[in-house]
């Protein structure tokens, strides 16, 4: 005997509903989405580091464990810290804080060309200018920007006396990028690419007569330098990534979650760093070390030598990155 169609259609919808209820089991919940965040410092209580972990916390309790994030702090994965663009961008991890990015990102490394930003609030004033073109050169590698922020203002740290423009010439100076070098160069110095490991020796040995860094930067080493040039010379920009596609099968609500928690860790870095930064600054006055503030006629000389290298860099790395310098030169007044 067959049973009467409506009774029928009550049990299929029945079972459906405790299907999709063991679906989401436990707890009525539905599977966490879980992915990787590959962070460029190795250092667990550096304030980034400390930032990346707060991320991870953050994004679960405003999900509601929907969206959960296992970091990996810089060479815990076999990914190099310069290649965080291509991880995220190919989904071998699905977030990353992306320092080393100027040598994937070309349009990203106009807050490091030396002399054109000389302050935090420069640099807010070029990020939001920068913000389309970043966007756009991100997206063709793979990956939706979240949010930015800066490292410490970078300048000069010497061994021997150090203090104005013409005492970079004859030394030989430790630098974080290419650009820093190119400055070194037009003053008559000798740059010297190494990495941060490598740096005590070398000061210790005379290999390098100083260094390009923040006081944060600078404290790690204090027995090693005595000499603080104030000579505000570029930024060190870092940007949250997440993978376009992974991103993408979120929700509408979990990306703007995430994306808020996102700009919220950016701005807690950037803060605590400054703060830390002058913290570090007041270490190395107590330790005694010489602090010269540049003068105002050596800021304008640095600038005016190091222009014509702004246009040669951007004209070397394509039409949007001249387009994109102009547009944040206008916004500075330089």
């Amino acid at each position: 005997m067959i049973g009467h169609p409506k009774a029928a259609a009550a049990s299929v919808s029945a079972a459906l509903c405790l299907s999709l209820a063991l679906l989401l089991l436990p707890g009525g919940q539905a599977p966490a989405e879980e992915w990787n965040f590959y962070m460029h410092q190795s250092a667990p209580n550096f304030a980034t580091s400390r930032g990346a972990k707060m991320f991870t916390e953050e994004i679960e309790k405003a999900t509601g464990g929907e969206l959960k994030v296992r970091l990996h702090l810089a060479g815990t994965l076999q990914i190099s810290a310069s290649n965080v663009t291509q991880a995220v961008g190919g989904n071998v991890v699905q977030v990353g804080d992306d320092l080393f990015n100027s040598g994937n990102i070309a349009v990203a490394g106009i807050p490091r060309l030396p002399m054109l930003i000389q302050s935090y609030e420069d640099f807010a004033k070029a990020d939001a200018v920068l913000v389309p073109y970043i966007e756009k050169a991100f997206a063709q590698k793979g990956s939706t920007v979240l949010a930015s922020y800066t490292y410490p203002l970078q300048f000069m740290w010497g061994r021997k006396k150090l203090g104005s423009l013409d005492d970079i010439k004859g030394m030989k100076l430790r630098v974080a990028q290419p650009e820093q070098g190119e400055f070194v160069r037009r003053f008559g110095g000798t740059s010297i690419t190494m990495s941060a490991p490598e740096v005590p020796s070398a000061l210790d040995r005379g290999v390098v007569d100083g260094i390009f860094t923040a006081g944060v930067g600078a404290v790690l080493w204090k027995d090693l330098l005595k000499y603080g040039y104030v000579l505000i010379v570029n930024v060190n920009n870092s940007y949250f990534i997440a993978n376009t596609e992974a991103y993408k099968k979120l929700t509408p609500d979990l990306q703007g979650k995430l994306r808020k928690v996102a700009e919220e860790t950016a701005r807690w870095d950037q803060d605590t760093m400054k703060k830390e930064e002058a913290e570090s600054v007041q270490v190395l006055r107590s330790a005694g070390y010489t602090f010269t503030d540049a003068k105002p006629q050596e800021v304008a000389r640095a600038v005016d030598t190091m222009k014509p290298y702004w246009d040669e860099w951007a004209k070397s790395r394509g039409p949007d990155v001249v387009e994109a310098l102009g547009k944040v030169r206008t916004a500075l007044g330089r």
